[in-house]
């Protein structure tokens, strides 16, 4: 998932035929004031980062004088948000009547989509209770229908736009496509003056309009990616190789390199369940270039400072002979020069190649190898024994 930033948001939407506010992006104080000045001398100064809370980090301004434009200036820098402000969004300050909440995104129970919809929008979108939000079921075969988007709206204008907006959603296959607020302005115009959109990595190779301004290795979707997390996402732009899900945690002493079926996030749960740290969470699915991919991410994990353990494997392997998947990792240790005796390493493969794949944990001993005799839940319990042991 990325996070496409405010102004391309904005430009997609307007493309689609929704109103949106005049913008300037700006990177200095005098681009900020000379912004400004276009739009009359009144405007919204806005941190352009890939996040939400903006508005209550401090991070959107009104501005009408050089002391509020001068003060917005200092937005530039910030890492409240943990990334870093490096330009702003300047745009022209609306007079605003009523402001909307609308938001397209799927549902995992009804697996379609959904709009999301309250005419008690804004920041404080949050609070507001449940039964001020419409939640309508849309058929992603019908799309959304006009006279639905009439009787939700009330309002010809706000319907026509809840519409278009609907139709970039589906023509981005997006994650999400989100106003907040969509602004019914004092003169009765439908403007859009923010706009949040969050693609899927997984339709990405359909929408190459979309690979300049959406950048999977730069963010997880609510901060910037990690130095491994970027290495371990790299994977997954490599031609027929895994689609490796993995975050990187704060603290942890533990690591995870699993692939297939979420095993990798059930022996997360066990390794908390018998009191160790987990240093990250991992699970993919399986490629014809398993060692490699499991090589890559191995090595990424291994630099993780404070790393006192590692665990890996994944659940039967039904596809795919499994020990590639071991020879990559256990590539990746000697590379590194791992001593298990001093580093504890268990592995939990089964499947078809199962001799080759403990061959290949063989040539670095003291790895504890478990086969389908020991359960996943053995091997979270294993490693935590084995490093607290240390």
């Amino acid at each position: 998932m990325a996070r496409i930033l405010e102004h391309d948001a904005l430009r997609l939407i307007s493309d689609k035929g929704v109103a949106v506010t005049q913008w300037r992006v700006a990177a200095s104080a005098n681009e900020i004031a000379e912004a400004v000045a276009s739009f009359g001398g009144r405007a919204v100064v806005k941190a352009l980062i890939p996040s939400g809370g903006r508005g209550k980090a401090g991070l959107i301004r009104l501005v009408s004088n050089d002391a509020e434009i001068r003060a917005a200036a200092d937005i530039l820098g910030n890492r409240d948000l943990v990334f870093p402000v490096e330009q702003v969004l300047v745009s022209e300050a609306l007079d605003i009547a009523q402001e909307l909440f609308v938001s397209f995104c799927f549902d995992s129970k009804s697996r379609g989509a959904v709009l999301l919809y309250s005419a008690a929008g804004g920041v404080e979108i949050e609070s507001i209770p449940e039964d001020q939000i419409c939640r309508h079921p849309i058929d992603l075969r019908q799309g959304l229908d006009p006279a639905d988007a009439a009787e939700i709206a009330g309002d010809p204008a706000i319907a026509e736009a809840l519409v278009k907006l609907y139709e970039l959603f589906a023509e981005l296959e997006a994650e999400t496509v989100e106003v907040n607020p969509l602004a019914v302005t004092t003169d009765g115009r439908v403007v859009a003056p923010t706009g949040v959109i969050l693609t899927d990595d997984q339709a990405a190779f359909r929408h190459p309009e979309l690979s300049e301004i959406a950048d999977p290795l730069a963010t997880n979707g609510y901060r910037p990616l990690t130095d491994i997390e970027r290495a371990v996402a790299e994977i997954n732009e490599l031609p027929d190789h895994s689609e490796i899900r993995f975050n990187e945690l704060d603290e942890g002493e533990i690591g995870f390199v699993f692939l297939g079926g979420g095993a990798g996030y059930y022996v997360f749960d066990r390794v908390l369940y018998f009191g160790g740290k987990p240093a990250n969470t991992m699970d993919g699915t399986s490629s014809p270039h398993d060692e490699e991919s499991m090589y890559r991410a191995t090595s990424a994990l291994l630099k993780k400072p404070g790393l006192k353990g590692l665990v890996a494997g994944s659940n039967y392997g039904n596809f795919r002979a499994i020990d590639a998947r071991a020879r990559g990792v256990v590539r990746a240790l000697i590379d590194a020069k791992i001593d298990p005796a001093t580093f504890p390493v268990v592995i939990r493969f089964d499947g078809e190649k199962l001799a080759e794949a403990k061959q290949a944990a063989e040539a670095l001993p003291g790895i504890d190898y478990f086969d389908g005799t020991k359960s996943l839940e053995d091997a979270a319990c294993r490693i935590v024994e084995r490093v607290k042991a240390l």
